[in-house]
């Protein structure tokens, strides 16, 4: 394992990069808000599965809202720039996470004329990985949780060409009118007693600041990215039991989105350090990590050799 560092984008960026063999291909994992790369690691136990299964793996860290300060989970909590917090310069408005009142009191607003630009960050990490390690350009994974997941959206909404599938993890793809330079397969999961990102939607009270914002519903979501990826909505249920429903949108790449009926708002399957008051129960009936590898091998590029 190794912490990487370097100038992009006008900020000083850091990210884990776990080795693999050349040729390997790669997964990306993304952490929700306020997440450092160790916590998300030992979370979701990615790395090990990546010396399992002899894949590189990333895990790189958003910006605090002041990038001046120490990073705080309550008070300064890294946070991707995944378009929930895009500010509208005609409405001067912040759109989809504004606090209960005008959003000035937000650690999320003060910067919003001066957002990172994360898309830049993860594809400069693809690049370095990719030269660093010699590995297989066309098998690069993206993953993440909550804001990491919004974040995993928009890097496949913006590159496409760069991301051989994506698995997000209970969040919201935030991009307004997603459009994909080509179809991009899809692994969705969210819990059904999520109470940060309720499945059909409503008021949430974020532990941030005490912030009440709104969410829209889950479907809204999967339908926008199905629509995006020319698949066909309703979606075809291909699992409902007592324990996980799995949906299948029908389209030219594989597009499923996977609810796990137990699960709050916790990395499936994780060491849950989320505290069940604010986010729901944990559950282990999904090892997330093993189903995403699982769905990011069936869809990968056969070995160049």
């Amino acid at each position: 394992m190794e912490r990487i560092g370097a100038e992009i984008g006008g900020f000083r960026r850091e990210w884990l990069l776990f080795p693999a063999h050349p040729g390997a291909p790669i997964v990306i994992f993304l952490t929700g808000t306020g997440g450092t790369a160790e916590w998300a690691d030992r979370e979701t136990g990615w790395s090990e599965l990546a010396r399992r299964e002899g894949f590189a793996l990333a895990v790189p860290e958003a910006l605090p809202p002041d990038p001046t300060k120490p990073p705080s989970l309550l008070a300064n909590p890294p946070r991707w720039n995944d378009a929930s917090w895009a500010y509208d310069q005609q409405t001067t408005t912040i759109e989809h996470d504004t606090g209960s009142s005008s959003g000035s009191d937000s650690p999320f607003a003060r910067r919003s004329s001066a957002l990172p630009d994360d898309v830049q960050f993860l594809t400069a990490v693809m690049d370095d990985a990719i030269f660093r390690l010699g590995l297989d350009s066309r098998n690069v994974f993206v993953t993440g949780f909550s804001n990491g997941a919004g974040m995993t959206f928009r890097i496949a909404a913006e590159s496409a060409n760069r991301v051989a599938a994506i698995a997000p993890v209970a969040g919201h793809c935030w991009v307004r009118d997603p459009r994909p330079a080509r179809p991009v397969p899809t692994l969705y999961t969210v819990g059904a007693r999520d109470l940060l990102l309720p499945l059909r939607g409503g008021d949430v009270r974020l532990p941030w600041r005490n912030r009440l914002v709104r969410r829209p519903p889950v479907a809204d979501t999967l339908e926008r990215w199905a629509r995006a990826l020319d698949c066909a909505v309703p979606p075809v249920a291909q699992r409902d039991d007592q324990t996980v429903r799995v949906d299948r949108y029908p389209g030219p790449v594989v597009f499923d989105a996977v609810t796990i009926e137990d699960l709050g708002h916790h990395w499936p399957g994780g060491r849950a350090q989320l505290n069940p008051r604010v986010a729901g129960p944990p559950s282990s009936t999904v090892n997330a990590t093993e189903m995403i590898w699982a769905f990011f091998k069936s869809v990968m590029a056969p070995s160049a050799s």
